[in-house]
This record gives structure tokens, sequence and C-alpha cells, in this order.
């Protein structure tokens, strides 16, 4: 008998020994790995990748059939599937929105936890909004603040496959350049697919879940390209536009008002020169206010003069975050926005409303 249980203990022991191999084996990975190793090399690592989408609504994958189709999603699923990666995403994005609501949407963000890789998204929705060189410095202030909150990520900007505006995807490809950020150009990769525009996207703009097929197999490769390459993350480079360090913040007490009444959180009319006007001290300007579909036009007035006029309407509400303008001299200004009652909307039996809760300025950090 006791040569019988001597000769137990160590099968036992052994047996054990296995038993907790093979369970950790089948642990899942986390997305507790090790910071200290860039996305290079943890995709060589076989470990846990997480990123960041900043951007609009290409950024989110609008157009995609379901989820799943998103260019995102793909690539996650390619990640995981063709090298056992989790490939895990947090996304501050929104439709319509430019690279001066993605600065300040990302500035207000009150955690910000580690990310690998961060993927920029704009272009399209700029343009019609600013000036090229209006884009080239939000464009790197975005940049900048990213690099900045994330000083250990990769950085991938896109060129969406829409835009056909060359002036802003020079821009974009300039300061990809000048940080060593990675530039993926889909136009291109539209142009030589063998498919029509019409056959990649839902509406000319946004693709379908074929083009972002096309956006995730782009990224992909290029993925694999630059871990090939060893190449280095994204540097925190000179600035090239001096005004693009910039902390946007919000500016809600107003100097004058009229016509205009508190209703939730929005200072409201739809009478017809009904205005309300702020001071603020900054360099460039934006405002923090309501698109829906019963939203008019305001006028822009900045010290006495009309710069320009906003459109409030939108298919369904919407808080929004529009650029206004920006190289303002330093010192104190005055931005006053004027009701015009005109509007979009050719359905609408009323006077459309406009609804603004406060304006968007800058403090600018010497570094």
């Amino acid at each position: 008998m006791k040569k019988n249980a001597k000769s137990f203990i160590p099968f036992a022991a052994i047996a054990t020994i296995l038993l907790i191999s093979y369970i950790l084996q089948k642990v899942p990975k986390t997305y507790g790995s090790d910071d200290s190793l860039n996305v290079y090399q943890k995709f060589q690592a076989g470990q846990p990748i997480q990123y960041l989408v900043v951007g609009d609504s290409i950024g989110r994958g609008s157009g995609a059939e379901n989820p799943n189709l998103t260019w995102f999603k793909q690539l996650e699923k390619k990640m995981n599937d063709v090298n056992d990666i989790p490939f895990h995403g947090d996304y501050v994005v929104q439709s319509g929105s430019t690279a001066f609501e993605g600065l300040f949407k990302l500035s207000q963000r009150k955690k910000h936890d580690h990310k690998d890789l961060i993927f920029i998204v704009f272009g399209e929705n700029d343009r019609k909004y600013m000036k090229v060189d209006d884009f080239i410095m939000t464009y790197e202030a975005l940049i900048r603040k990213v690099k900045r909150l994330h000083p250990n990520a990769e950085l991938f900007t896109i060129t969406e496959s829409s835009l056909k505006y060359e002036e802003f995807a020079s821009a974009i490809e300039l300061l990809s350049k000048h940080y060593r950020a990675t530039n993926v150009d889909m136009r291109p990769i539209f142009q030589t697919s063998g498919y029509t525009e019409k056959q990649l996207t839902k509406d000319l703009i946004h693709p379908n879940g074929l083009g972002y097929q096309f956006y995730a197999n782009a990224i992909y490769e290029q993925f694999l390209d630059n871990t090939k390459q060893e190449k280095p993350i994204a540097s925190l480079s000179s600035k090239l536009h001096a005004g693009s360090e910039l902390d946007l913040s919000e500016v809600d007490n107003y100097e004058k008002m009229i016509g205009f009444r508190p209703r939730g959180d929005y200072f409201t009319s739809n009478e017809k020169g009904s205005l309300i006007e702020y001071n603020f001290k900054g360099s460039i300007l934006g405002v923090k206010l309501l698109r829906s579909p019963d939203g008019g036009e305001v006028a822009v007035f900045i010290d006495g003069n009309e710069i320009t006029s906003l459109n409030t309407w939108w298919p369904f509400a919407r808080e929004r975050y529009l650029f206004i303008t920006n190289g303002l001299s330093p010192g104190s200004h005055t931005v006053r926005f004027e009701v015009t009652g005109r509007t979009m909307a050719s359905d609408l039996t009323t006077l459309p409303y406009v609804r603004i809760s406060s304006i968007i300025t800058d403090d600018i950090n010497h570094y």
C-alpha cells in the first residue's frame, strides 16, 4: 500500500501541472498587456492591441449594411482570424464632423485609456466649412493633441475615398510625413479596384460593406509592411503652424441677448432678428449648437463684421460643434449670432429655430 501511494503522488503532481498548463493556454488574452511595447512589437509578440478612431461618418463606418461590415470591424476580424490578435476599439466619431469637432470632443473626454494605434479620419466635411489653411492648422492641432494624450501610440491618417479636393488631401499627406504618421490614401485604391464608385458606396460618398473591405485590407497590408520595415511610431515633431497648439474650451456666459430664451441646454429663438453675443479671447472660434429638422440659419458677426452664416438644419436632432473662423488677432473679441429666419427645410410651415449652447475658443499653451 505504501509503495502504491508513493507512486501515485508524482503522477498526481504531473497531472495537476498538465491541467494548469492547459487551462492557462485557454485563458483568453486580455487588454492588460505590456504597454512598454509599441503596436508593431505587440503584433509580433501576439499581444492584444487597443485602437482609437477620431473621425467623421466614414470614421464611424456609416454606409455599411450592418455593424460588422464597417471598416474597423472588418479590420478587427482580419487581425483575429489571420493573426489571432485581439483588436479592440474606442471611438470619438460623429457624422458630419470636422477636425475641429474631433479636436474639441477629444479635449472634452475625461478619461484617456492607453491606446496603441490611433486612426484620424477627416477631410470630406472640412472642405465645406473651412479653407485649406484652417484645415492644416486644426488637423495639425488634432495630431499634436493625440500625441500628447497617447505619446506611445502609432498614428494612421486616412484620406477618404470621397475626397475630391486635392489641396485637402495634400495637406493630410504633408502633415502625415512631418509627424511620421502612416497615411493610407483610399482614393487611388478605389480607382484601381475594378469596381465603380456606385458599386463601392451607398450614396457616392459613404462606402458600403464592399467599399469598407477595401479600407480594411489597405490598412491591414500597410500595417504588415510597417511591421516588416520596423517602422518607428509617429513622433511629436516641431510645429508647422504657429497656432497648432490648441486647448479648446467653452464660453457659456453671454454678454447680451435679445429674443433668445433658455430652453433646456440651449438658448432658443425662432424670431427673425433675435441675437445673442459673447465676449472672448482667442485665435479660433466655434459654436456649440443643436442641428435639427426645424433648424434655421444664423448669421455670425465678429467685432461688428458679418463673416459667415451657419445652417442648423439636419434631418434629425444632433448636438454639433461647428468651426467658424481662425487666425483672429490677439486680444478681446465679440461674436454676435443673429437669426435670419431662413431654413433649408422646404416643408417647414413655421419659422425655423436656432438653438445655441455656447461658443468654443482656445487658450494657446506654449510648451
